[in-house]
């Protein structure tokens, strides 16, 4: 008995191409729900160890993070479908970023008068309040007519369906204007997504209400181009059946035309929604008492591109992490006098004169190298400084910047062509 060939192992089904739209949608979904992890990672690096490598450590490690679950989720949705993380992405663009933009919005500067130490550091308040409360209305409007879009794709009955498109006409130009708004921060927010990626969200829902609007708009168009049935053919004569070749049936219905929106509903779009934008600045200005209160949240801020406020600089007191230090326990710190900086008091102990020192030493031999370090402190230097306010955290940054000393220190002994204690002794006379 002649043994029977194993079965062929059927063929692997056909690679699917790369999609842009999937990888897209991947990578949002990885950057919008993977961000705690890395800014608690990068916040932590910044604040325990700015002047090392951990920083550079931890944005290795975040960037391979990200890689690795946006591959994933690719991965995820082309075995398993666009559906769950189509929602998921527009959740985090529509609700998520927008709450935590209006939480970054309230607590940032709400004044524009900042000290000149800040000038650089500081962030103002992009969108005026409480006029922003009458935007926030608007969006959830807006977001509310998407949803509906997204759920009902058929034709609605009635005014339903010319305010569904108004609405998302609409929401595309504020959203458009809030991207122009912002100007550069939508752009940091994709290059410094941990702490930006709020600033990106008008951009998102640019872009998803575009696509809805235009696949509403096709499906539209398609059910009105579609033929309407033809009605059966005569029964034909019998001489007549015999002396033809009998055909098909029923008529053959034409190939339907290629999909275009239908223009009629976007004219009327066009046409209700500064109808609509108009009912809400009626409604804005009748609650807060002002004609322009509905642009008022735009203009009555101060550093973006809408703004009508000036940027006011006030003197102030440049505190840094060396000067923070001296702040410690007299007993670790050692404070050894007073000092004047901008006209005021602080105290210098050995650890801040060194410091200066040696900056003093690098703008006479390497000025440019000396700017360049100067800017770099700043960046970095400043804004960790203002979260130290007790003594034990002053003690901290005090032991953590005594590697920094002795370096400081070596490096004036041998490229000080003059006596480094006395550069160092004269710091802050």
């Amino acid at each position: 008995m002649s043994q029977q060939p194993p079965p062929e192992p059927p063929p692997p089904p056909p690679k699917q191409p790369f999609s842009l739209a999937d990888a897209g949608i991947a990578a949002l979904v990885a950057t919008g729900y993977g961000i705690p992890v890395p800014s608690a990672l990068l916040f932590g690096a910044a604040t325990v160890a700015p002047f090392d490598g951990a920083l550079f450590i931890a944005v290795a490690l975040c960037l391979a993070g990200w890689l690795g679950l946006t591959v994933w989720t690719y991965r995820a949705i082309r075995r398993r479908g666009r559906a769950p993380f189509q929602v998921a992405s527009e959740v985090l663009a529509l609700l998520i970023l927008p709450a935590w933009g209006m939480a970054y919005s309230h607590e940032a500067n709400d004044t524009c008068a900042v000290q000149a130490c800040d000038a650089g550091t500081t962030a103002f308040r992009p969108l005026a309040e409480p006029e922003v409360y009458g935007l926030l209305a608007l969006h959830v409007l807006t977001a509310l007519a998407y949803v509906v879009s997204r759920r009902r794709p058929e034709a609605l009955l009635g005014p339903a369906e010319l305010l569904v498109h108004a609405a998302l006409l609409l929401a595309i130009a504020l959203h458009a204007l809030l991207a122009v708004h912002f100007g550069l921060w939508a752009l940091g927010g994709l290059l410094v997504p941990p702490l930006l990626l709020p600033c990106v969200a008008p951009v998102l829902t640019v872009a998803f209400y575009s696509v809805e609007l235009r696949a509403r708009l096709v499906r539209r168009g398609v059910e009105t181009a579609a033929p309407t049935p033809l009605a059966a053919a005569p029964a034909p004569l019998a001489a007549a059946e015999a002396a033809y070749r009998a055909g098909p049936p029923q008529p053959q219905a034409p190939l339907p035309p290629p999909p275009a929106i239908h223009r009629p509903t976007l004219w009327r779009a066009l046409a209700v929604s500064p109808l609509l934008l108009g009912i809400h600045a009626v409604v804005h200005a009748a609650w807060l008492g002002h004609p322009a209160a509905a642009l008022q949240v735009f203009t009555r801020t101060c550093g973006y591109t809408l703004s009508q406020l000036p940027i006011v600089t006030l003197p102030g007191d440049c505190h840094y992490l060396c000067t923070v230090a001296t702040r410690g326990h007299a007993w670790l710190v050692r404070p050894l006098r007073l000092g004047r900086r901008g006209g005021t008091p602080i105290l210098v102990n050995r650890q801040l004169a060194i410091a200066n020192a040696f900056e003093e030493l690098l703008h006479e031999r390497w000025p440019r190298f000396g700017r360049a370090a100067r800017r770099l402190y700043d960046r970095l230097g400043l804004p960790v400084s203002r979260y130290i306010g007790a003594a034990w955290a002053a003690d901290l940054v005090y032991l953590a910047m005594k590697p920094l000393e002795w370096a400081f220190y070596l490096a004036l002994l041998l490229l000080d062509p003059r006596a480094p204690e006395a550069r160092i002794d004269r710091m802050y006379r």
